[in-house]
């Protein structure tokens, strides 16, 4: 899932600048950008750090010196200053890596490398028709050696109609300082003539090349991938996350950062929930790769949809306790903590049954983010039925319950942990059809059951981790995460794996 991210997408495009080449030709892009179009803050955003770029810039060096040394150049043919020429098999047997870097841009990026070297080699086929010379025919082999190979371009990015980043390349320059040739074959004294014209040509070859493959991979092939990325995720079949693009990256002189709707909905049914995402805490750290924030906002989106399709209802039976507890829920008691001993009308009137609770939310439950601290808490009504013999139910009574909970956050494997210790549960009694009820007894055998069930249900949930929008080919290494006011912060480095 790539939510995020967009330093997913620098890596898999500096991935595909594979056989670099240098050439003048010049691109503008036309932004097609949504540019603050849902006029809301993000409910997620992300930091891309120079420490991420040097990574990016390493991971796309290996791309790049893995195709050059695979780079086959095609047959040349030509007649300068009547010397005709073929030359055929020119192939890359060595390639030295530059130095090299990527900084950040107003609206982008710059690839920039210097004193790349390649060496390379051929066949070649002359004739010579000087008018006071007979037809000179000869052919051979040759080596070529590169120096001082560098090149430049700027790549900047866009939005488009759909939440999707746009990459365009803004321009290429290229300049080699030296080649150097060797001739096998052939007569010693036209090498000097032949070498210029060689020379000249695998100048013009390389510098046409370089750059002619890098804007083609960033105009053509990467832009149809960055236009087929997904901007969703479904989240366990029944939710549908939504991260596209809010507005164009805004870059800084030492990081980038990007905006994403970061908004849950019930998947087939994507209503705007009635909520503003607030404004998420700022960090002026820039050590890590990569920051992630996710705004309180998000899961509260989440609350919304379930709620708004009836998904936090639940009814718990005996049959959802673990056996050496299930006697809580019995009528007729042979233990202490029983709904027949603390309730003692239910003795009477319903002998020898269980009950069951039903639970259901008035409202979406809400997720507040404060420094150090994540707390959700939600309000309702509990109803108390009894199952009879004839496996009929009579109600019992109704309440209304609020809870609360702390949750402790944690990240690995690029997901995000959530466990609670303990649920603080408040009841009032509104209504009894078997008369007045102790609320204290009913608050300790509510605790109990859902201490039971509902706490090892939601860690259960906690511990599958909730995903984050990256591709399965990034990973998270040395990682934190800090809580801050509305939001929670993923500090990360990263490891990407081609």
């Amino acid at each position: 899932m790539l939510l995020l991210h967009q330093f997913t997408y620098f890596i898999v495009i500096f991935g595909y600048i594979e056989t670099g080449k240098c050439s003048g030709s010049k691109t503008m892009i036309t932004n097609n950008g949504l540019n603050d179009v849902y006029g809301k803050n993000p409910g997620l955003k992300s930091r891309i750090t120079s420490n991420g770029l040097n990574y990016a810039n390493k991971v796309a060096m290996d791309a790049l010196t893995a195709n050059i040394r695979t780079f086959i150049v095609p047959d040349q043919h030509g007649d300068s200053s009547g010397v005709q020429y073929d030359l055929t098999n020119l192939r890359v047997t060595g390639f030295t890596e530059p130095q090299s870097s990527i900084s950040f841009l107003p609206g982008g990026l710059k690839w920039t490398a210097n004193g790349a070297g390649v060496s390379m080699h051929g066949n070649y086929r002359y004739k010579i028709h000087k008018k006071w010379l007979p037809t000179i025919r000869g052919s051979g082999t040759f080596d070529i050696s590169v120096f001082g190979l560098d090149f430049s371009i700027n790549m900047v990015f866009g939005v488009d109609v759909n939440g999707r980043p746009t990459i365009e390349a803004r321009g290429c320059s290229c300049g080699i300082y030296r080649v150097k040739i060797k001739f096998h074959g052939g007569w010693a004294w036209l090498y000097n003539l032949f070498s210029r014209i060689l020379e000249s040509k695998v100048r013009k070859i390389l510098m046409h090349k370089i750059c002619d493959i890098v804007t083609k991979q960033i105009n053509e092939d990467m832009e149809k991938k960055l236009a087929s990325l997904p901007v969703t995720t479904i989240l366990g079949e029944r939710f549908l996350l939504d991260y596209r693009l809010l507005q164009i990256p805004d870059f800084h002189s030492s990081y980038m950062e990007t905006f994403h709707k970061g908004e849950i909905y019930w998947f087939g049914d994507e209503r705007e929930a009635p909520l503003d995402p607030p404004t998420m805490a700022d960090i002026g750290d820039t050590q890590k790769m990569m920051y992630f924030w996710i705004s309180d906002y998000m899961f509260n989106t989440l609350g919304y949809a379930a709620q708004m399709h009836d998904y936090l209802i639940r009814n718990i039976t005996a049959a959802d306790l673990p056996p050496d507890q299930r006697g809580i829920l019995n009528t007729t008691c042979t233990s202490f903590l029983c709904f027949g001993n603390l309730i003692p009308q239910l003795q009477k009137i319903f002998p020898n049954n269980t009950v069951e609770l039903n639970l259901f939310s008035g409202s979406p439950p809400t997720m507040i983010i404060s420094p150090g601290q994540l707390t959700v808490g939600c309000s309702g009504k509990i109803m108390l039925y009894a199952r009879q013999k004839d496996n009929s139910l009579a109600y019992v009574m109704t309440t209304v319950a609020t809870m609360e909970t702390s949750v402790n956050v944690s990240v690995s494997n690029e997901l995000v942990h959530g466990e609670i210790n303990d649920i603080t549960l408040l009841l009032n009694v509104t209504d009894s059809a078997v008369g007045p009820i102790n609320s204290m007894f009913l608050q300790v055998l509510t605790n109990s059951v859902i201490r039971a069930v509902l706490i090892p249900k939601i860690n259960e949930f906690g511990k599958k981790g909730f995903p984050l929008p990256v591709t399965g080919k990034i990973r998270f290494i040395n990682t934190s995460l800090r809580l801050l006011q509305n939001s929670m912060v993923i500090e990360t480095d990263l490891n990407y794996t081609s």
